[in-house]
C-alpha cells in the first residue's frame, strides 16, 4: 500500500475547485478526496465545509442545495415508473411524498435565502433539471 502525503490547504481549495468544475457534488467531492487523496475531513483541514469553500470560490452559482437535486432526480424516475406501471399504487404514494418533502423544503430553502422565493417545483422543470 503506498503512502498518501499530506495535502495543504491550497492543494485541497485547487482539488475542490477543479472536481466542482467538472460537475462533481459536494458529497462525491468529500468521498474522492477521502479516498484517492486521504482527507479525512475537509473541515479539519481547512476550517470550512466543502460548500462553503465552493461558495468562497465563486463555483456554487444558483445551484439548487444537493438535498433538493437528489429528491427532483428520485421524483422523475418515479415519474418515468409510473408512467410505465399506470396500476402501481404504491409507485403512486412514493411519488407524492416526494413531491410532498420538495414543497416542504423549499419553504426551509426560501426561508434561509438558499433559492429564490420564486422557484417552485413542477413535473416538467425537474425533467428538465435532471437531463
Amino acid at each position: 500500500m503506498t503512502e498518501k502525503k499530506e495535502l495543504d490547504k491550497k492543494e485541497i481549495y485547487d482539488l475542490i475547485e477543479e472536481l466542482t468544475k467538472k460537475g462533481k457534488t459536494t458529497t462525491e467531492i468529500g468521498l474522492i478526496l477521502k479516498e484517492k487523496y486521504g482527507v479525512k475531513s475537509v473541515l479539519e483541514a481547512t476550517g470550512k465545509k466543502i460548500g462553503k469553500l465552493q461558495k468562497e470560490l465563486n463555483l456554487k452559482g444558483d445551484k439548487l442545495p444537493d438535498e433538493m437535486l437528489y429528491l427532483i432526480k428520485k421524483t422523475v424516475k418515479l415519474i418515468k415508473h409510473n408512467e410505465n406501471n399506470k396500476k402501481d399504487m404504491s409507485g403512486k404514494l412514493g411519488y407524492q411524498k416526494s413531491v410532498s418533502k420538495i414543497k416542504r423544503l423549499r419553504k426551509h430553502y426560501v426561508k434561509t435565502k438558499k433559492i429564490d422565493s420564486n422557484w417552485r417545483y413542477s413535473d416538467q422543470s425537474a425533467k428538465l433539471l435532471v437531463k
